[in-house]
């Protein structure tokens, strides 16, 4: 268990958050996977009218969902983004983000409180 000074548990609002490139829906499918490569992290965030959306990642690319041949300039990355599958909130500590991202095998958490995107995390940031 990791605590701040005073020993209370540590949360994700206690820890830096990382940036990752953050697209509208209505982005191309082409121009989100051109982000994703180019982005260390290897994710992009969708955020709709301020409000969250989902993250698209290598693994949302290689589902086999886009259809083959298929021009993805032509194709908007909403319907292609993993939707709130898992998230973390401000005030999850970083043992129970740690152990959620383990379980589900997740190399980065967006953090959101509410609808709002906060940023990411890492199981090395916690």
């Amino acid at each position: 268990m990791i605590a701040n000074r005073d020993g209370a548990m540590k949360l994700l609002r206690d820890i830096p958050l990382q940036a990752v490139p953050v697209v509208e829906p209505r982005t191309s499918l082409a121009e989100v996977i051109a982000l994703m490569e180019d982005e260390p992290l290897q994710t992009v965030v969708i955020v709709g009218d301020g409000m969250y959306f989902g993250v698209y990642t290598p693994s949302d690319r290689d589902s086999g969902r886009i259809p083959a041949g298929a021009n993805r300039d032509a194709l908007e990355v909403g319907p292609y983004a993993n939707g709130l599958r898992f998230v973390g909130a401000p005030d999850m500590t970083t043992e129970a983000a740690r152990e959620l991202m383990a379980r589900h095998d997740l190399a980065v958490l967006p953090v959101v409180a509410g609808r709002i995107y906060k940023g990411v995390v890492t199981a090395a940031d916690l």
